[in-house]
């Protein structure tokens, strides 16, 4: 039996992000930039599948998570605008992701903004314009590749 954990529902999404990990106190990039997409993402946090983790030694997932100042800053340019939104967060869980012949990394993400703040608002309303179809599409991609 599984129990969900979530604060918040997650949409399916495919949204391309530039992720680089900085350090907290005086905001200089630590490592990246990361290539990543988000395939979820709620009000709290997302999941983002990624190709790469390690880049010159750093850990995406484990370096930020032995360091309390190191966090993640996600840089995601929204169509149709094309306006980039810098959001911070921290990673919280990673996984394997496999999809015969696809190989990669699911990393689950909490965002540090407010919630409720006019970032994280302006942000909602973009991403929802478009994300049922940018969503539709990452699911039948996985269930054509499960065929």
């Amino acid at each position: 039996m599984v129990i969900e954990l979530r604060k918040s529902v997650r949409n399916p999404d495919y949204l391309p992000v530039t992720v680089n990990a900085i350090n907290s106190k005086d905001g200089t990039v630590l490592a990246g930039p990361f290539s990543s997409r988000i395939i979820d993402i709620s009000s709290h946090g997302a999941c983002l599948l990624m190709t790469q983790i390690i880049k010159d030694r750093y850990h995406i997932f484990h370096t930020v998570q032995d360091h309390a100042s190191h966090l993640l800053e996600l840089t995601i340019n929204l169509p149709p605008d094309l306006i980039d939104y810098s959001i911070i967060a921290r990673p919280v869980w990673m996984d394997i992701f496999r999809q015969q012949e696809i190989s990669a990394f699911k990393l689950g993400i909490e965002f540090i903004e407010n919630m409720e703040g006019k970032k994280m608002q302006k942000l909602k309303t973009s991403i929802i314009k478009e994300q049922e179809q940018r969503g539709s599409w990452w699911s039948r991609a996985c269930s054509a590749i499960n065929k």
